[in-house]
């Protein structure tokens, strides 16, 4: 991948990194740090390729998966009733829930127990959803990725990993929708 593909940004943040987040590749780099971006993008030009070859894979996949069309009180009460559901599983009840588009997830919990949920989860099939309750509420006991949450998730959703494709897979076909002729009007 050659570096005029990539796009860069300057932030406040310690270290490089590359983001893929869009699909697209970003790199993020220190403000008034002396870096090359080349040689960043040269040292992990494998794992770029990977992730993009990936990327795409996931894309072609998901081209023709429907697109759901909900409102967003109807969102509501499909989270709600996820979220009665996994309260008698978990033992803990979120301090609060709103909802929010977000341009990188699909949903937050913070050390305050607040789970925010965005509102682009409307498009997405209802399984899908309720992975992603689940998944926000797990948080709620176990903070972290770490391998007990996982475990966890387990309990509920025997293949995460097939969730978590699917998410992705969804993701880049919403955000190619809302970027085409056609868009979403949600975003």
């Amino acid at each position: 991948m050659d570096i005029k593909e990539i796009k860069i940004i300057e932030r406040k943040v310690k270290y490089p990194r590359l983001e893929l987040k869009t699909g697209l590749p970003v790199l993020i780099m220190p403000r008034n740090a002396n870096l090359d971006p080349v040689i960043i993008v040269n040292r992990h030009k494998k794992w770029l390729r990977r992730k993009m070859e990936f990327i795409e894979n996931i894309k072609n996949k998901y081209k023709n998966h429907k697109i759901y069309k909900r409102s967003d009180d109807n969102l509501n009460d499909i989270i709600k009733k996820f979220v009665d559901e996994f309260i008698d599983i978990v033992k803990v009840e979120p301090e609060k829930i709103h909802f929010r588009y977000m341009k990188t997830k699909w949903g937050s919990c913070s050390k305050k127990r607040r789970i925010c949920f965005n509102l682009a989860l409307k498009h997405l099939p209802t399984p899908l959803i309720r992975y992603i309750v689940f998944h926000e509420m797990t948080h709620l006991i176990i903070p972290n990725h770490s391998k007990s949450f996982w475990l966890y998730i387990k309990t509920k959703f025997q293949e995460p990993q097939k969730y978590e494709e699917m998410l992705y897979g969804y993701w880049f076909l919403i955000n190619s929708s809302k970027n085409s002729k056609n868009s979403l009007k949600a975003f």
